[in-house]
């Protein structure tokens, strides 16, 4: 309770303590400031948006997100396409959704570059990214200061739980550009990107590392 009381305290201004100000000034000059100071040494960041900057349709916007434009799939309501239930039944959906969302077709923004110049100059702790679209890969990001709370297009796996065959970026390329389901190659069984569907556990490794900050 305490905790929770100077949390509100220092960041809402409630109670008696004033909150204790990180920027001398609300600028870019003055986040720069901070960035060099001693009280900034490890910095975490959270990534969740910044896809419509990059040209990435977003989910929910009425008339231009995915979900308005799903009709041609011919699916039971628009939210069954990420289902995993209804994925492994039915997985040509997602698939030709897939080719025009495909990572390579979309350039990183100067947020994801300077997420990229934190880390050079070893200010980053740690990225925090619900995207599915690697852009912070491509923008140089370490995959060890990186955690994608929903998932990566970035490697596969079969969804055999007796096979688990991992595949990489370009193997689902080729299939996904080939008007393919993708298939192992060991049993034939369903691969699928390893982006987290309704109905599927977040990562490990998200879990882990938010238990470490």
């Amino acid at each position: 309770v305490e905790l929770l009381r100077t949390l509100l305290s220092r960041t809402l201004g409630l109670g008696r303590d004033k909150p204790e100000p990180v920027l001398d000034e609300l600028s870019l000059p003055g986040v720069s400031r901070f960035l060099k100071s001693d009280r900034c040494r490890d910095t975490g960041n959270g990534g969740g948006t910044g896809n419509g900057a990059a040209g990435i349709p977003d989910f929910r916007s009425p008339g231009t997100g995915l979900y308005s434009n799903l009709q041609s799939y011919d699916l039971p309501y628009p939210e069954a396409i990420f289902e995993i239930g209804f994925f492994k039944k039915h997985p040509e959906p997602f698939f030709a959704l897939a080719r025009e969302l495909y990572p390579g077709q979309f350039k990183p923004t100067v947020c994801h570059y300077f997420m990229r110049l934190l880390q050079d100059k070893g200010l980053l702790l740690r990225c925090y990214t619900q995207n599915i679209d690697t852009l912070e890969r491509v923008a140089g990001l370490d995959p060890e200061l990186l955690v994608e709370a929903h998932g990566t297009f970035f490697t596969s796996h079969c969804l055999r739980p007796s096979c688990r065959q991992r595949y990489d970026l370009a193997w689902m390329r080729e299939r996904i550009f080939s008007s393919l389901i993708p298939k192992c190659e060991k049993c034939q069984g369903l691969v699928k990107p390893d982006i987290v569907f309704f109905g599927e556990n977040l990562p490990s490794r998200f879990f882990a590392l938010m238990e470490s900050v």
